[in-house]
């Protein structure tokens, strides 16, 4: 039976994450240390999520992001849900706007995928599940339906409070939106209570709906409250980094990875000729470079940027080859060497787009492989996105 660790769940928390809510140090470990305390008491298993709308195709900023925190909560013991939220992507009108596609989408591509890339990263395959909404929505879990417990939640909500969280779905408040639209921050909240996750993660761009569901969660009636053993808790969220996309800033302001920009992305299964091909039309500031800080070189570089929050977190290594009189071969097991040997100048960025393009065309071999072997939901998302 796992008995889990104050120390190992915070860390967990806290790898490559933007913010953790909450984010006062003694709230988190007070919450933390309920959380445990509940779950080595009663042998309850701690339950985290993901969710994710079936929108396209899966580039590193949705795969490998996600699958890096998955695998330091299965590291900790806790089991992980890849939650695939079909009706939340009909709500918001993403692939063709069918319902039935979406869900073919889901399970023959979306899921498979995600799973090759927790394998990928090292999880334990052991603590991670696949869930489809068109499956669990009509499932009776602890006595509850998912519908009951979205109504309960919507009872909860004011008007402008569900406008302040519409842009989890992309859109801004002010904008017309469809009402299906607002749906989507209740339904999303319920969603917690109903998988009865104890821990939720996304990126930072989902922190309205986290922050709106912990507002609710001890609002609600009890039998539709968050429980580990016999203790009423709060969902704590861990908002995770954004890749930059490839492509230069606009006005100063960084362009999250999108799959809407296949050529400033790399999808996790794209051939090495396609991400050599990317990655040198790259976007890479310099020293030296007119009009260009240290500071910019450190917060708009994307090589920077996927060094920082995806390369080294997963342990890798970035190698760099070029001839003697560059300097010879050198290796990069950190980023502060990494960062350092660049702001000196001593590595070009030719040379760095170089590393990473090998680094990342070796690392994502067996994604390619399975793809390849296993063509059909992609096929098919491409015949409907």
């Amino acid at each position: 039976m796992i008995k889990y660790s104050r120390e190992q769940i915070i860390a967990a928390l806290e790898f490559n994450a933007q913010e953790v809510i909450p984010g006062e140090r003694e709230a988190l470990e007070k919450e933390v240390d309920r959380l445990v305390e509940a779950a080595n008491k009663s042998n309850q298993v701690i339950n985290q999520y993901i969710g994710f709308e079936i929108s396209g195709e899966i580039h590193l900023g949705t795969g490998i992001m996600a699958a890096l925190k998955f695998k330091r909560f299965t590291d900790a013991g806790i089991a992980c849900k890849i939650w695939l939220a079909d009706y939340h992507t009909f709500l918001n009108d993403k692939l063709d706007g069918d319902i039935e596609s979406i869900r073919r989408v889901a399970r023959e591509y979306f899921g498979p995928v995600m799973m090759q890339c927790c394998k990928l990263v090292g999880c334990n395959m052991d603590l991670i599940e696949v869930l489809y909404a068109e499956n669990e929505y009509k499932q009776l879990k602890n006595g509850v339906f998912f519908w009951d417990c979205d109504m309960n939640v919507s009872k909860q909500l004011t008007l402008s409070r569900v406008m302040k969280s519409v842009s989890i779905t992309g859109k801004k408040e002010g904008e017309g939106v469809s009402f299906g639209t607002l749906r989507y921050p209740a339904m999303q909240a319920a969603d917690v209570f109903f998988l009865q996750t104890h821990i939720v993660c996304a990126g930072i761009d989902q922190r309205k709906a986290h922050v709106l569901t912990r507002e609710v969660a001890y609002a609600v009636p009890s039998k539709y409250r968050l429980i580990i053993g016999e203790k009423e808790i709060k969902p704590i969220a861990s908002h995770y980094y954004l890749l930059h996309g490839l492509g230069k800033p606009v006005n100063g302001a960084v362009a999250k990875m999108s799959k809407s920009k296949p050529n400033t992305c790399v999808f996790v299964y794209d051939q090495p000729e396609d991400i050599k091909k990317k990655i040198n039309k790259a976007y890479c500031p310099a020293p030296g470079m007119e009009g260009v800080s240290e500071e910019m070189i450190r917060e708009l570089n994307p090589m920077l940027d996927w060094a920082r929050k995806m390369i080294f977190p997963a342990g890798r290594v970035i190698k760099i080859e070029r001839k003697e009189e560059w300097g010879g071969n050198i290796s990069y097991a950190s980023y502060d060497d990494l960062e350092r040997s660049y702001l000196a100048g001593d590595l070009h960025p030719g040379d760095l787009k170089n590393g990473l393009s090998s680094n990342l065309i070796e690392w994502f071999e067996p994604l390619r492989e399975y793809v390849s072997q296993n063509p059909e939901g992609l096929e098919f998302l491409r015949t409907v996105k």
